[in-house]
């Protein structure tokens, strides 16, 4: 053979060579992939690390390689590392079917939330509303993600195109509801939240912003409805608990109220901020209920965890008397008849003689008395308005006013403001100038005790 054939045949040889090689690549790296897929299946994950490791050593551009090897470190919970692979994919850029860009950056996004880095997830699922204009999932987690960070008008831009697109999911009809309420668009936040309480009847957190919002609706009945199926998640049930509260409170239903707070105190840790928020609306249903005492023991356990809550420590300095003297407790508490009767004992015993006498609410007495002027030589008779108002609202300067017209109007030339609360500095300074005489929380204590003898 000739030298030209002896290289002809050579490179032949090489061709063959070569191709086989890259023939068996081709057949193996398949085959490898998927046995890496399988031990992935099998929960594998660390088998499966070491192998696309050693895929990658080779070829770290190998699209295939670094998707699995996130997806590996994903389900293993180790989410930079994921990140770092999920990135190093979008970076080549070189997408197929079998790594396709959507599935790429959700898994990204996905990693993101995990680790608590909202925004960057957040932009991802963005592009993902981009790549995919027809998948309710994206605008659900974006309008979540704006939601989250207080972007409510956003949140409801996102999670109305949910429901658009897919409005059989509960998810995205109660976050948008949620959203609605944070607005206080109470009528848009129902209307979500009952069509999502309709998908899903087991969703707490649905009923409770449902109750919440119907609230401030007004409906209380439908209200404590849904609150009570929001009870059925023990991580809501104090909230749902408190919420009930209020809306007794708002029917004027004090009693229970109370027992809807106390029963909220059960349920939470007493150094919660939600285990005083309870105990200071205890407090308040119990004080418009005149049940002084159950409303002192609050104050006072409020007191003890923190001295300086809200208005806590004006509450036990108003309400001092009370808590060292019964007749005051039993003045508060006492029914409108007995209110009345104690009313009238305190006029005799200050010598007046009860002309008219009216009751507001049960919760005031208005007098017109009489009383002897015994230096004048006709002994003439003049005429006197007392006032005595047993509920702890602080006395205003208008309220005095308007008590002022009234002497007038009802010819009395003297009059007495009697009040179990606080009254006001220019409320006094009012009085001052007129022919009123005041009796604070601390000088109605004699007198009071004096009828109930």
């Amino acid at each position: 053979m000739t030298v030209t054939s002896y290289i002809i045949l050579g490179g032949l040889v090489l061709f063959i060579a070569i191709g086989a090689y890259y023939f068996m690549v081709s057949m193996i790296g398949p085959r490898k992939i998927e046995e890496i897929e399988n031990l992935i299946s099998r929960g594998k994950y660390r088998d499966a690390i070491v192998l696309l490791n050693r895929i990658l050593e080779k070829d770290d551009r190998n699209m295939k390689a670094l998707f699995l090897l996130g997806l590996c470190h994903q389900k293993s919970g180790d989410y930079s590392n994921a990140i770092l692979n999920y990135r190093r994919c979008l970076k080549i850029g070189k997408f197929s079917p079998e790594t396709p860009e959507g599935e790429v950056r959700k898994r990204l996004a996905d990693c993101q939330l995990s680790i608590g880095n909202y925004t960057e997830a957040k932009n991802e699922y963005l592009i993902l509303t981009q790549l995919q204009p027809d998948n309710y999932e994206n605008y659900y987690e974006v309008g979540k993600l704006f939601q989250r960070g207080g972007l409510q008008p956003k949140a409801i831009k996102f999670l109305t195109q949910a429901t658009r697109l897919n409005p059989a999911h509960a998810e995205s009809w109660s976050s948008l509801g949620q959203a609605h309420f944070q607005m206080n668009n109470y009528h848009e936040a129902k209307n979500a939240l009952q069509t999502a309480t309709s998908l899903n009847g087991a969703d707490p957190t649905a009923f409770y912003y449902l109750g919440l919002a119907l609230r401030f609706l007004q409906d209380g009945e439908g209200a404590l409805k849904a609150l009570e199926r929001a009870m059925k998640d023990d991580s809501l049930k104090a909230r749902a608990l408190l919420t009930r509260g209020l809306v007794l409170m708002d029917q004027k239903s004090y009693v229970q109220a109370v027992a809807e707070f106390q029963k909220g105190l059960k349920q939470v840790d007493r150094n919660s901020e939600i285990y005083l928020q309870l105990h200071y609306m205890a407090a308040a249903a119990a004080e418009l209920n005149r049940d002084m005492h159950t409303a002192i023991e609050h104050w006072e356990k409020l007191h003890s965890i923190r001295p300086d809550y809200r208005d806590v420590s004006q509450k036990l300095k108003q309400y001092s008397e009370f808590r060292t003297d019964d007749s005051i407790k039993d003045f508060m508490i006492a029914s409108g008849a007995q209110f009345e009767a104690i009313g009238r004992k305190m006029i005799e015993n200050m010598g007046f003689s009860i002309n008219q006498l009216n009751m507001h609410r049960d919760t005031a007495i208005t007098s017109l008395v009489s009383e002897s002027d015994a230096s004048r030589r006709a002994n003439r008779r003049f005429y006197a308005l007392i006032y005595i108002q047993r509920d702890l609202n602080t006395v205003s300067e208008n309220q005095m006013r308007e008590f002022h017209e009234q002497m007038k109007e009802r010819g009395a030339q003297r009059g007495l403001f009697m009040t179990v609360g606080e009254i006001a500095p220019a409320a006094v300074e009012f009085a001052g100038n007129r022919p009123i005489e005041l009796f604070d929380a601390s000088a109605i204590v004699e007198h009071v005790r004096g009828a109930m003898v």
